[in-house]
């Protein structure tokens, strides 16, 4: 166990700390306010406060997490040794240089997604206004290095504590928006589809929709036999998404009630885990939400405890509400739609803090740092192995988990197929 002091114990050094100690390194935390506790404790023990008591490991703390509410804070992003850190401590005797706890709770909470900024044209936090975008360390999952630190100063300083170790994962995901470009889409959406390719003189895509209807030419987005049959020989977990909202401007998806999608999700169901993709209209509207929650319930006969938000169109804390109204458990949202990189500064899960009501929640949050559109060229058929091994590489040294996002679309590309096998034998 380790024994922390501080002046004041709230929510947010709570959170923070269980966090860090707890989830990742498998140490419990106790927290005290008493002092003469504190020095009579001769276990593993750390103050955290704005000074110093003895000799004891200390970490100077700044106001964050002490503080209540969303206010302005002027950050200086400074490096230490080489990497990307701010809360500067001015202590040239400092083991820590710098109150790791509270940088990552800004990171952890999206402090800033809650401060004024400026939306992208659909409406979403973009990764140019985040602290770690202007900063340049957008790819580095930098909560993990600054834990990988602490602990060696923890377990040099007390040998006799125990932390936990993992090992490196990768784990996929697939968003299945419409899960059929052609077939099952019905007589009217079929004719309508044949007048908007002749009207643009698409030919090539109407002969594509004719051997698909005529049943010589398999369905581009039908990916769903060869994902189960790569899942049956692969032991990384497969985590699908599928969208069954109703029909309408942004949501194309054959209609939920027609027993060959229903069969098609319960076929995937029996070698995946099955997840809900939000549609636009359910991440702003927690009817919505519940309608769509309770169908997919309906098709797999269990509870639906996974949800993936469309585009990546997360609004904070809102969304992350309704989900834990509808008593979802997991999130797989936490991701740029087209910048590769950890939004919240970390590869690892990490339960999410409610900045407005200053409670940790039980809603899991499972980071995204890439998708596969990130590193495909589908134009020259290229795959960025460069970057994606500089990326792997990262969170291999921090025994992070590597989460990457495809998409059904974008395995009718034989390059698609290739990084997803890759990826697999890359673990």
């Amino acid at each position: 166990m380790l024994l922390v002091y501080t002046h004041k114990i709230t929510p947010r050094v709570s959170y923070v700390f269980k966090h860090i100690c707890t989830r990742v390194l498998g140490v419990s935390v106790k927290f005290t306010t008493k002092l003469e506790e504190f020095i009579a404790y001769e276990g593993a023990k750390l103050s955290y406060t704005s000074k110093k008591l003895g000799n004891e490991l200390h970490i100077r703390s700044v106001d964050l997490l002490f503080e209540q509410g969303i206010l302005a804070i002027d950050i200086a992003v400074q490096d230490w040794e080489g990497v990307p850190c701010f809360f500067q401590i001015k202590d040239a005797s400092a083991q820590i240089p710098y109150d790791i706890f509270a940088a990552s709770f800004y990171l952890l909470s999206r402090y800033e997604e809650y401060l004024p900024h400026v939306k992208d044209s659909l409406g979403r936090f973009p990764a140019s206004e985040s602290l770690a975008g202007m900063h340049n360390f957008l790819e580095q999952p930098v909560i993990d290095i600054w834990i990988q630190r602490f602990a060696r100063v923890l377990t040099t300083q007390f040998p006799d504590l125990i932390t936990k170790k993992t090992d490196y994962k990768v784990h996929m995901l697939v968003t299945v928006p419409q899960s059929f470009k052609y077939k099952k889409l019905g007589v009217l959406r079929a004719v309508g589809g044949y007048f908007r390719d002749f009207g643009k003189l698409r030919f090539r895509e109407i002969l594509k929709r004719s051997q698909v209807l005529l049943g010589t030419r398999k369905d581009p987005y039908d990916s769903f036999g060869w994902l189960a049959n790569v899942q049956k020989q692969s032991a990384i977990p497969f985590q699908i998404f599928f969208q069954i909202g109703d029909y309408g401007q942004t949501a194309k998806n054959i209609k939920h009630s027609k027993r060959s999608f229903q069969s098609t999700i319960k076929m995937i169901g029996d070698y995946c885990s099955v997840g809900l993709l939000l549609s636009p209209q359910a991440a702003t509207d927690r009817q919505v939400l519940a309608v769509e929650r309770k169908r997919l319930q309906e098709i797999i006969h269990r509870p639906m405890r996974s949800m993936h938000v469309s585009d990546f169109k997360l609004n904070l804390p809102y969304v992350y509400r309704d989900a834990l109204d509808q008593e979802i458990q997991s999130d797989y949202t936490m991701g740029y739609a087209n910048t590769t990189g950890f939004r919240a500064g970390t590869s690892l899960s990490f339960l999410f803090y409610d900045l407005d009501y200053e409670i940790q929640t039980p809603l899991l949050i499972h980071p995204v740092c890439m998708q596969s559109d990130n590193v495909i060229n589908y134009k020259n058929h290229t795959i960025d192995f460069v970057n994606l091994k500089a990326l792997s590489d990262r969170i291999k040294k921090v025994n992070g988990v590597f989460r990457i996002s495809f998409s059904n679309h974008s395995f009718d590309d034989i390059y698609s197929k290739k990084l997803f096998r890759h990826l697999l034998a890359d673990e």
